[in-house]
């Protein structure tokens, strides 16, 4: 592999491993959203503090490698971000302020739209792994070729 194989995580990452990373992500996601299941509502709030504090540590890594990016990809991932960030503050506002007032049909909507604006992000996850796919295979097709043609020139 050449030297195009930088990671969010170091910039001496694999592809491989990136995806390695990406994939046990997504299984600690599932396992996360089973054991909220069985869990009271302050261990809940206490889970969303700490994958706060994950994601913004996340959000700072990708804003630092961002501007590597294709200025498309860039441009979307800002805009996703800066209208994921806006709804989940007025979301959390909204679900205090109607936990406040225990307003059980509030609260149930209140829901639904986390629910609502989880499963958005789960598509533009969906859609970020396809590109990250695309990318990959992108790039082994480029080192394919470039090595074939290191080969034929020094043979």
């Amino acid at each position: 592999m050449g030297k195009g194989n930088r990671g969010a995580v170091g910039d001496d990452m694999s592809l491989s491993d990136q995806a390695d990373v990406l994939q046990a992500k997504a299984a600690d996601l599932k396992s996360s959203l089973d054991a909220s299941r069985r869990e009271t509502n302050e261990q809940i709030k206490a889970r969303v503090a700490s994958a706060k504090v994950k994601a913004d540590a996340a959000r700072e890594t990708v804003h630092g490698k961002g501007d590597q990016a294709a200025d498309r990809v860039h441009a979307q991932w800002q805009s996703f971000k800066a209208d994921n960030s806006a709804k989940m503050r007025q979301l959390q506002e909204q679900i205090e302020r109607k936990r406040d007032e225990r307003d059980v049909k509030a609260a149930e909507k209140d829901a639904e739209r986390a629910e609502d604006n989880a499963a958005d992000a789960l598509d533009y996850a969906a859609w970020a792994v396809d590109q990250a796919e695309l990318a990959v295979l992108d790039a082994a097709a480029a080192r394919a070729w470039a090595d074939a043609r290191a080969a034929a020139s020094a043979g």
